[in-house]
């Protein structure tokens, strides 16, 4: 290669050089004006957004989950004669003869063995979950085995013979 084509050459790589530069030098000190934004909105509405989105429907998924446990952990307690917390199952009591159960609305019974009656000031003092009706009379006999089921608060059961045994799951009082 001549002399003169490498100097020829030399003179288009630092021309083309220069020409990068200047227009790098354009576009830097150019950038984000009105005319040519930056981040254009197509790209904000298009590919940002969606990501947000996504990632917030994620956490709120996540924190409704996490929510959803803590309810039923605590829906899953009750509170038994003594206050305490009791499991979600079903709780043994044992009454004498005249002893009655005071209950919180949902709270569930079943008379196991001896004799009950309905109880409260309310009507209807019970619901019959197995028959499906309700038990609106105060005294009125409860069928061994049938689940019932409170539905105003201060409503229950009274025993009619000791050593009546009850399945109670939910709030109750022994009185």
């Amino acid at each position: 290669m001549s002399k003169g084509k490498k100097f020829a050459i030399a003179i288009a790589v630092l021309a083309f050089t220069a020409l990068v530069s200047g227009l790098t030098t354009l576009a830097v000190t150019n950038y984000g004006s009105q005319s040519d934004p930056l981040v254009t909105l197509s790209y904000l509405n298009e590919t940002v957004k969606p990501q947000i989105q996504a990632a917030v429907e994620q956490a709120m998924e996540a924190k409704a989950a996490e929510l959803t446990e803590q309810f039923r952990q605590i829906a899953g307690q009750s509170t038994g004669a003594s206050g305490d917390p009791q499991p979600s199952g079903f709780v043994v009591v044992t009454l004498k003869k005249g002893q009655a159960v005071t209950c919180g609305v949902g709270t569930e019974i079943m008379l196991r063995i001896g004799t009950a009656v309905s109880n409260g000031p309310d009507s209807p003092r019970l619901i019959d979950e197995t028959g499906g009706v309700s038990v609106s009379d105060a005294g009125a006999e409860l069928t061994v085995n049938h689940m019932y089921m409170v539905t105003i608060k201060g409503n229950g059961v009274k025993a009619t013979r000791d050593n009546t045994k009850l399945l109670i799951r939910g709030d109750y009082t022994v009185g």
